[in-house]
């Protein structure tokens, strides 16, 4: 497995990336080809002016394919930080006698329903705030590698967006216990080279 991380990423997000390391580190990689940490892609305005056409956190997670053998992991974080990430929760689901559950009143959007069962439901969105670089890395990382962790049934549940998120918020919780539990020095035990796209020394 390569980690290709942009080399502004490595000199100011030591903790978040240490915990990337420790992350993957328990975990089975064998089908991990790559695991890539950047701001996102550059534009230029009229002025020449440098910008990010997407702010905050994103990624993306490519299954094996034909051509291409193994997982991919790809995570941007533009940010500013602080920022709120908009996350998908469980959905309310009409009940079977027509009614809908009370928390359904405070939900505004549009009713969705499945053509063949009938069922109805709402979707339901929260938010994440992440205070800083380090934040937003562990849980755009966390969220991404869900779908490796599912896809290769490494942890139990659905391969979904919403259980990806609560996997996400759940990594975060514990990283920011695991922070205030040894301060705040940084401490990473480990050295960076190079710039981006080359790898990490101690992964």
């Amino acid at each position: 497995m390569r980690f290709l991380i942009y080399r502004d990423v490595k000199a100011r997000a030591a903790r978040g990336l240490e915990w990337v390391r420790a992350f993957f580190s328990r975990h089975d990689t064998a089908l991990v080809g790559w695991l890539r940490i950047d701001f996102g892609r550059e534009y230029r305005d009229r002025r020449g002016r440098l910008y990010h056409k997407f702010r905050g956190v994103y990624g993306r997670c490519w299954y094996p394919s034909a051509t291409q053998p193994t997982i991919r992991l790809s995570c941007q974080v533009p940010g500013p930080f602080p920022c709120e990430i908009v996350t998908r929760q469980a959905p309310i689901y009409r009940q079977a006698d027509g009614t809908w559950p009370a928390a359904a009143r405070r939900v505004r959007g549009p009713v969705f329903e499945d053509a063949r069962s009938g069922r109805q439901w709402k979707r339901v969105y929260g938010s994440t705030e992440v205070k800083d670089l380090d934040e937003a890395i562990v849980w755009i990382v966390a969220h991404e590698a869900f779908h490796w962790l599912r896809k290769t049934r490494q942890i139990p549940g659905r391969n979904t967006e919403v259980e990806a998120d609560a996997f996400a918020d759940r990594k975060l919780q514990e990283f920011r216990a695991d922070v205030a539990a040894v301060g705040h020095g940084a401490g990473p035990g480990y050295v960076f080279r190079g710039a981006q796209g080359e790898l990490f020394d101690g992964f």
